[in-house]
């Protein structure tokens, strides 16, 4: 198995993997924009425009692209990530070419109607509403706008309900114009698929797109240390800490992986047996990694009775201190190491992660990364690695705090 690449005259790029053991393929095609590269007023066009692209194209209606991605009997559906956005498609190998014409007519021929448009403007502002019931799910995305404030990455992908009631037809379309170009497309591939076939296609769907501009450089956001707390009514609360992370190209970004792993990657992990198992102070508490292009966050989530909250902090912020006073210990890093390498494995076992890394790859690196240097990269993280990065995180003016519920400020 080995990645093939092609780029058009156009600038569109074409990354393919086949695997011979599968039936299946997994199809993307990804738009390098992101939260950064909206226009002025117009934050959570990028999500918007990846609900409109399924509400109907010149040939389709909405009901009628739904019945054609039943018809291959596979998934199609897209994402926006705040750096991306992107369409993809699961299906066998024999549906791979009629998958990704359907997946094109999305993308080119969509008509974004006055009727859709006002209607979906309906459903952003009730999801926008579902997020802020979902306290565990709005505390991360206030943490960001906490750590970054008044910068796009920080900002929530649905923008705001001022933001979403604002787009029109016409806004919609003249941003989507400013993606069809050669330059801001990437075509990935994995599975039981055919490189040449693959490209002799897109260039005969996209090939006359003009080559446009790429993505542009961003100034990094600046972290700002900020506690925030928001009062409702919940019956726990529910908090987000965030310390300043690495890159997606960093070198330092597997040392953070395996701190993630040790402090709340897991049952075995430290916050997860002081805070839950030891002293049964929290129904759920763990931590996660966000990285992007120019910056990163390391975060710790939990949720926890409001009589818990200050010794939840008080355990969080000991049990970091620890670790950066005395740093991991073997059985840790080994452990840590081990599901890092075991996560690879099973997810490499997925076309549709493979379909992904071939798309990551090229946006952050320009190349394809081999699972082998990942591996590597794991394998080297020494125990001083962790130990330098828990010393620095969630130190007083590295450290951002969002909590919701019933607290007083």
């Amino acid at each position: 198995m080995s990645a093939r690449k092609t780029t058009l005259p156009n600038g569109l790029r074409i990354l393919t993997e086949r695997i011979d053991h599968v039936d299946s393929a997994s199809l993307g095609i990804w738009l390098t924009t992101g939260l950064e590269d909206e226009p002025p007023g117009l934050a959570g066009i990028t999500h918007f425009l990846e609900h409109m692209l399924f509400k109907g194209t010149q040939s389709r209606s909405a009901r009628q692209i739904a019945e054609a991605g039943d018809d291959i009997g596979g998934q199609i559906n897209g994402f926006t990530h705040r750096e991306f956005m992107y369409l993809y498609a699961r299906t066998v190998a024999d549906q791979v070419a009629v998958a990704l014409a359907l997946l094109f007519d999305l993308f080119l021929q969509s008509v974004c109607s006055e009727e859709e448009v006002a209607r979906e403007r309906e459903v952003v502002l009730q999801e926008i509403d579902h997020i802020e019931d979902s306290p565990e799910d709005w505390v991360q995305e206030l943490v960001l706008q906490a750590a970054w404030p008044g910068h796009p990455l920080g900002g929530p992908p649905t923008g705001t309900r001022e933001t979403a009631q604002s787009f029109t037809r016409e806004a919609v379309l003249a941003y989507l114009r400013t993606l069809q170009v050669g330059r801001r497309v990437i075509v990935t591939a994995a599975g039981r698929v055919e490189h040449d076939a693959i490209v002799e296609q897109v260039a005969r769907l996209a090939g006359d797109l003009p080559e446009g501009t790429a993505a542009s450089a961003h100034d990094p956001p600046r972290f700002s240390s900020h506690n925030e707390i928001i009062k409702r009514p919940t019956g726990q609360v529910h908090l987000c800490l965030a310390t300043p992370a690495c890159t997606q190209t960093a070198p330092c970004r597997h040392a953070f992986g395996v701190l993630d792993v040790i402090l709340g990657g897991g049952a075995s992990s430290r916050l997860f047996q002081e805070v839950r198992e030891s002293r049964g102070l929290a129904y759920s508490i763990g931590s996660f990694v966000q990285s992007y292009r120019t910056a990163g966050l390391l975060n710790i989530e939990a949720g926890c009775a409001p009589r818990n909250f200050g010794a939840v902090l008080s355990l969080i912020e000991g049990e970091v201190e620890r670790l950066g006073s005395e740093g991991p210990l073997p059985v840790e890093l080994e452990r840590a190491k081990t599901q890092l390498r075991v996560a690879l494995a099973l997810a490499a076992e997925s076309t549709s992660f493979r379909m992904q890394h071939l798309a990551g790859s090229e946006m952050y690196w320009g190349r394809v990364l081999s699972f082998e240097e990942l591996r590597e990269g794991i394998d080297a993280v020494t125990a001083e690695d962790v130990q330098a990065l828990a010393r620095e995180a969630f130190t007083p003016e590295r450290r951002a705090l969002v909590a919701i519920g019933p607290l007083d400020a």
